[in-house]
């Protein structure tokens, strides 16, 4: 019998004010309003909200504030202040982003 391999969900691309709780794994782009050291989280803001993501401790530390990131994680219950929070697995950095493009990439979908 061959081996069952566990496959991951994909993430998709995602505004912060649209995540919901039929989410699973999403993607989002935001710039880095606050860190938090203590739990190695960053605070993320997208223009129109604001999302607090636990992200891995090497790209904390080696992220600064005001920084354009993608953070792709598995969504989770906040808790405290906003509705959710992401549990970070990739963060990368999005500082040539073409804002205008991808807004309206995100439209499209």
């Amino acid at each position: 019998m061959p081996e069952e391999r566990k496959r991951r969900n994909p993430a998709i691309d995602k505004k912060i004010s649209d995540l919901s709780t039929d989410d699973i794994r999403v993607a989002l782009v935001g710039t880095i309003v606050e860190k938090d050291a203590e739990i190695s989280a960053i605070v993320i803001d997208d223009g129109e909200n604001k999302l607090r993501a636990m992200v891995p401790l090497d790209f904390f530390e080696n992220s600064t504030l005001g920084q354009k990131v993608r953070v792709i994680g598995i969504v989770a219950p906040a808790l405290e202040g906003s509705e959710f929070e992401l549990k970070g697995e990739i963060v990368q950095d999005f500082s040539k982003l073409d804002e205008a493009l991808y807004a309206k990439y995100l439209n499209l979908k």
